[in-house]
């Protein structure tokens, strides 16, 4: 009975298991005297980034770098993984619960406040071009890189279960975004449908508080908005002040869910993929630079921005660090840094709908013998920006982009050939998402600086 209890009920039957957890709450305190010490939070970020791999590569070491059937026999190593992944899962859980009502309430304050001389309809048309211009070029990337390293030409199928996705046309996928049914929009945490239905409030809130008869009603729910806003920031800021300790467990959970087996047979892939996440980081600087933003400025902000997103691989869990960063360290008007940032969870993702799937095209073209010319190369671009219009931005949706995309170019068949890159999903989806917040950040930032709404005095202190 008490081997059930512990075992079973606890899993915390083992020596080592219980010493990892020692370990953790010593590293735990460490980063809580860091805090009070006042060391800079990105310091404190990269530091718990380094331990949580430190965490991943011991523990693999002790259980002499199994695979994932022999890491499944080892009592204390599955104990240890089980732990890490339900730090990292309650953290993410309380991002997520953030999310919806965080979204809603800006998007209505921002509306209602809107600075007479922004236009809706170019709020609206320049963030698009920013956020879906950078994903062609991420797109394009991938297929550059792809076809340099002749990626998949050496590919033996590996048989798997992955399936390909339901693939949507073009018109459903607009209508998915069309909020016919708020309450089953927010269970879905389709980010664009309670965008627009936060944005149709705050509009004939507007409307109203031009007639007399409802000048004071308008009142009572401005106020109402303000003061949820308000408690709705301070539970951002506590939430994201315990950041740090999830990184620690979400990187070592990655590491032990995966293994260095995984990471050695997908190899290349991986490798490419990392390249773009860089070149990206690149991309996004000269965008900044060509609306004579200063990019070392940019990078060292927004660096804890891109951590976080990395260790928790998704757009949507990281948008209130995002949000709050655009506003309060680089000075973007509230109605740009709500707004793009909210629709950057789920459109022109840099990492999962641009660079991605168009290696994951050209992956697949190389392993089926098939010709890759200008116009196979223009129809990867196309399909990657039309199909980002319908990413979710939560850990995994990469895998629908790869089914939009293969589809779009005829190789819907061909999805078991990418079995062995979803078995490694986790550790490129990191690289994916630290692209998809940086995109979406350059996106506000761009468009704060075309509607004149970026105040340059915070984003060069």
């Amino acid at each position: 009975m008490d081997k059930q209890f512990f075992q079973d009920f606890l899993m915390l039957s083992q020596a080592h298991t219980i010493a990892t957890l020692a370990m953790l709450c010593v590293v735990f305190y460490a980063l809580k005297k860091m805090r009070d010490i006042k060391i800079n939070f990105s310091l404190r970020m990269l530091f718990a980034l380094l331990m949580g791999l430190g965490f991943g590569f011991v523990l693999q070491y002790l259980a002499n770098f199994p695979d994932a059937e022999e890491a499944s026999n080892i009592l204390w190593y599955s104990e240890t993984k089980h732990w890490f992944a339900f730090v990292s899962s309650v953290f993410v859980a309380f991002i997520k619960m953030l999310v919806v009502p965080l979204v809603s309430i800006c998007i209505i304050k921002v509306i209602i406040e809107i600075d007479k001389n922004i236009k809706i309809s170019s709020l609206l048309g320049i963030s698009l071009f920013w956020i879906l211009f950078s994903t062609a070029i991420a797109a394009t990337l991938g297929i550059f890189l792809g076809y340099s390293f002749d990626l998949g030409s050496n590919f033996a199928i590996h048989e798997g279960d992955k399936q390909i996705r339901e693939i949507q046309t073009f018109s459903n996928i607009i209508l998915g975004l069309i909020p016919s049914n708020i309450i089953t929009a927010i269970n879905k945490e389709n980010i664009i449908a309670i965008v627009i239905f936060s944005f149709f409030i705050g509009i004939s809130a507007k409307k109203i508080s031009k007639k007399e008869e409802y000048e004071q009603a308008f009142k009572s729910f401005h106020n109402f908005i303000l003061t949820f806003y308000n408690i709705m920031m301070n539970m951002t800021a506590t939430v994201i002040r315990f950041m740090p300790y999830a990184v620690v467990c979400m990187m070592a959970n990655v590491l032990l869910s995966n293994g260095f087996e995984a990471i050695k047979t997908a190899g290349l892939f991986i490798m490419l993929i990392y390249i773009a996440m860089l070149i990206m980081f690149g991309v996004h600087f000269l965008l900044l630079a060509s609306q004579g933003l200063n990019p070392i400025k940019y990078a060292k902000k927004a660096f804890p921005v891109w951590l976080f997103a990395f260790s928790s691989r998704s757009s949507l869990g990281t948008l209130p660090m995002t949000t709050s960063t655009l506003q309060n360290k680089f000075g973007v008007n509230s109605a740009i840094a709500n707004f793009v940032a909210s629709i950057g969870t789920t459109t022109g993702l840099n990492g999962c709908a641009g660079y991605f799937p168009a290696l994951a095209a050209v992956f697949v073209a190389f392993a089926t013998h098939t010709h890759i010319d200008f116009t196979f190369a223009l129809m990867i671009v196309l399909v990657a920006v039309i199909g980002s219009l319908g990413i979710a931005g939560v850990p995994g949706s990469a895998t629908m982009a790869a089914s939009i995309m293969l589809a779009g170019i005829g190789f819907g068949n061909n999805f078991v050939m990418l079995s062995l890159i979803l078995a490694i999903d986790p550790i490129i989806d990191m690289a994916r998402t630290a692209s998809n917040v940086s995109g979406a950040m350059t996106s506000a930032l761009c468009t704060a600086k075309n509607l004149k709404a970026l105040d340059k005095k915070i984003y060069n202190s």
